[in-house]
């Protein structure tokens, strides 16, 4: 059995996959967390809880490509996300590809304004869209299963924004 302090010390020094629920700082003043890598309902939902937990950030935006292979259900299912997503207080919802036109839907119908529920056909126009639209103070983040490519959002942002460990200079070792 391990102690309390080594498993503190194991949490710790846990390295975070590319694209598995990273959090990325940008020197411009927002995050994101990259969660790119894939996703599902149940994954999706308990990342849309996280994010409307975060209240730090001045704005909170979900970028949630489809969500594919889920069969004949997959309409229903990307829908309710977005009703999750407006009731948990999310401030914007990107939806791309797909059946994630439909959480735009849910969102709408929970009662988010359709101006802060937008839906792109592909994640290079979500990428334009939101390299923007962010802001400091933003949480942003990115969800998606492979198919769809969300991961162009985060090399989009990489690419216009320096993350902030890269601005800072580094220290002597004198």
């Amino acid at each position: 059995m391990i102690g309390i302090t080594a498993a503190a010390d194991v949490l710790r020094n846990i390295k975070v996959g590319e694209m598995r629920g990273r959090l990325l700082e940008f020197a411009a003043g927002f995050a994101v967390i990259n969660d790119s890598y894939n996703s599902n309902p149940v994954a999706l939902a308990a990342m849309i809880g996280l994010l409307s937990h975060t209240g730090t950030y001045r704005r909170r935006i979900l970028a949630a490509g489809e969500m594919l292979e889920l069969g004949p259900d997959s309409a229903n299912l990307h829908r309710e996300a977005g009703r999750s997503a407006a009731a948990q207080g999310l401030d914007c919802i990107v939806a791309v590809q797909g059946h994630a036109a439909e959480m735009v839907n849910g969102a709408i119908g929970a009662g988010m304004p359709a101006s802060r529920a937008l839906f792109f056909g592909d994640s290079s126009a979500a990428a334009e869209f939101l390299v923007d639209f962010v802001r400091p103070g933003d949480l942003l983040l990115v969800k998606g299963s492979r198919g769809v490519k969300m991961e162009r959002i985060v090399e989009a942002l990489r690419a216009k924004y320096p993350l902030a460990e890269e601005t800072t200079p580094a220290r002597s070792t004198n």
